[in-house]
């Protein structure tokens, strides 16, 4: 059994649109009410992995905001449970110890904990998984690592953060490629790896800074000819978030309940989420919705067709809402009309706005916007 996970949080904020809103990519929401860390915590806990250190990067109290005390994850513990590993704010970092680094402090933690093996994770990706099933073939194996990845094609909004396997017929990985051809069937990371406690150590020992692309494509490219690195396929759905249009299409695949099913609850495996008391969504006796997701809060008074709406959103008399994702707080004024847009939080649409953009390339308004 691991005991405990290494979760190797985006390090760089995602930006959306001009870049006026920025987040560590595991606080993007996804899925109506859910965030990405959401996927990472409850496949560690749903695993029984309930010790977890996540490194973290710039931008990140939203994500310390949405986790609280993980009482939702049972991470609430007096041993064990998440812990927290921060930058330093600016002028208080001190760059001159390399032990004070985020990711040192991090691998203190790991090793002080009594565990053989260690799941190292990326934090900006959606999948369910239980990872005693990889775990099995680390341990018949004695893998040194043991990197899991999806076989599937990617597109070319994907490519520029795919990382991709090659494989031997033994199912040893013996080459790591980055931003690999679109389009071609390959061995997708999932940014995963199962690790031997001292190997990892060993690894980033002198390491002040590693997001999950260092890790595979630099570290671990570099260790392939001196470690038994084995390769673990993953069958289920697995989606990552790295742009404006990977967040617009992986959001609305969840419109489809077999993918949604798949994900969310793969052998009775849920994904956990914070907890919010809202009211039940309310429906006006002109609303037309039709192929949507709705979250709790929502008032629907127009039309939405093929939508994902997070919580409290609103949508009045006479609007007009097709193939959007609208965050939390967004209100579209009567007889508005929007297609293909994707709204941060707390954006409000003026009445008879007309906003459209494009399945290949949706607009994006930025949080707090009043169009």
């Amino acid at each position: 059994m691991i005991n405990i996970g290494l979760c190797l949080a985006d390090l760089n904020p995602q930006t959306y649109g001009d870049g006026s809103n920025r987040r560590t990519a595991s606080a993007i929401n996804f899925a109506g009410h859910y965030k990405l860390v959401d996927f990472m915590l409850s496949n560690m806990v749903n695993s029984g992995i309930y010790s977890i250190a996540l490194v973290l990067g710039s931008q990140y109290q939203s994500l310390l905001n949405h986790i609280g005390a993980a009482r939702e994850w049972d991470l609430a513990r007096s041993s064990g449970g998440i812990q927290f590993f921060p930058q330093y704010p600016g002028r208080e970092r001190r760059s001159s110890d390399i032990k004070d680094e985020p990711l040192q402090r991090a691998l203190g933690y790991v090793d002080a904990t009594k565990t053989d093996d260690v799941i190292v994770v990326d934090g900006s990706a959606a999948y369910n998984i239980d990872f005693n099933e990889p775990l099995a073939l680390h341990s018949a194996t004695g893998a040194d690592v043991t990197a899991i990845y999806k076989k599937r094609p990617i597109l070319e909004i994907e490519q520029n953060h795919a990382i991709s396997y090659m494989i031997d017929k033994n199912g040893r990985l013996n080459e790591i490629i980055f931003a690999p051809p679109a389009g071609e069937m390959i061995n997708l990371s999932i940014g995963a790896y199962i690790v031997k406690k001292s190997v990892l150590l060993r690894m980033l020992a002198r390491e002040r800074f590693c997001d999950m692309s260092k890790f595979s494509c630099d570290i671990l490219a570099d260790s392939l000819k001196t470690l038994n690195v084995m390769a673990w396929e993953y069958e289920g759905h697995y989606a990552r978030i790295s742009s404006l249009q990977t967040f617009y299409n992986f959001n609305l695949d969840m419109l489809d309940p077999q993918i949604r099913g798949s994900l969310f609850y793969a052998n009775g495996r849920r994904i956990h989420t914070k907890v919010h008391h809202s009211e039940t969504t309310k429906y006006g006796k002109e609303a037309d919705v039709r192929n949507s997701l709705v979250s709790n809060g929502c008032q629907i008074e127009g039309k939405v067709e093929n939508c994902v709406l997070f919580r409290n959103v609103k949508v009045m008399e006479g609007a007009v809402v097709r193939n959007s994702v609208l965050q939390a707080n967004t209100v579209i004024g009567a007889k508005a009309e929007l297609n293909c847009i994707v709204t941060d939080r707390r954006v409000i649409i003026t009445d008879g706005r007309t906003l459209l953009g494009y399945k290949t390339h949706p607009v994006y308004i930025e949080v707090g916007k009043i169009v």
